[in-house]
């Protein structure tokens, strides 16, 4: 019999006191932002419990405050779309059903978020790290949707064509749905959009004989 003892995982790392104050303050952040779609240090701070002095430790400007509500942000699209856009999920359930719980997920996050979105993007054209974040989070949300494509090409339920070309057409028609016109019309989202993505990518079809 071995003598050697089997190597147990290390135990994970507790949590620290300032990583446990971001978070906390990124809360408040969202929720103050959420009610009156502005926010101050003040008034973040101190329904935190925290200093004014502690939340300028964590976040130097209202930019990088921003930065941080919109990390988060997209960190939840991300998490609320991994078992949605997938070749399982695809496989599963056919294309068109794929869509629309994509665009039923999207619409939640940017309903959930609407005043930071309006916020970070009434001071976008002045900040560099909004710019950059925003680039950031479209990067990983077209990679999401390109690797989707990819394989569906490759397990014949995504017409043949130029990924990048095909990924670019499914965001920018994703990105429009943040618009007061369509939810005014829920339909548009519900049926209309994802039944013409679906028209788009579905092998066999108009733009298969174009390709």
């Amino acid at each position: 019999m071995s003598t050697t003892q089997q190597r147990q995982p290390p135990a994970p790392t507790p949590e620290g006191k300032g990583a446990r104050t971001r978070r906390a303050l990124i809360d408040h952040l969202l929720a103050v932002i959420a009610e009156s779609g502005e926010f101050t240090a003040d008034a973040v701070a101190e329904r935190a419990g925290v200093s004014t002095a502690a939340f300028y430790a964590h976040f130097a400007t209202k930019d990088r405050a921003l930065v941080a509500c919109l990390d988060a942000s997209f960190a939840d699209y991300a998490a609320r779309m991994a078992p949605v856009e997938t070749i399982e999920h695809l496989l599963d359930h056919g294309l068109e059903e794929t869509l629309r719980q994509m665009v039923r997920t999207l619409l939640a996050v940017n309903a959930d978020y609407l005043s930071l979105l309006r916020l970070a993007r009434s001071r976008v054209q002045s900040s560099e790290e909004l710019r950059e974040q925003s680039r950031t989070g479209e990067r990983a949300a077209f990679a999401s949707t390109a690797r989707l494509l990819q394989l569906g090409q490759a397990a014949g339920r995504v017409r043949p064509g130029d990924v990048e070309v095909m990924t670019a057409t499914v965001r920018t028609v994703l990105q429009g749905l943040d618009s007061w016109l369509v939810r005014s019309h829920p339909a548009v989202a519900a049926d209309e959009v994802p039944r013409l993505l679906a028209a788009y990518l579905t092998p066999g079809g108009q733009h298969d004989v174009d390709d």
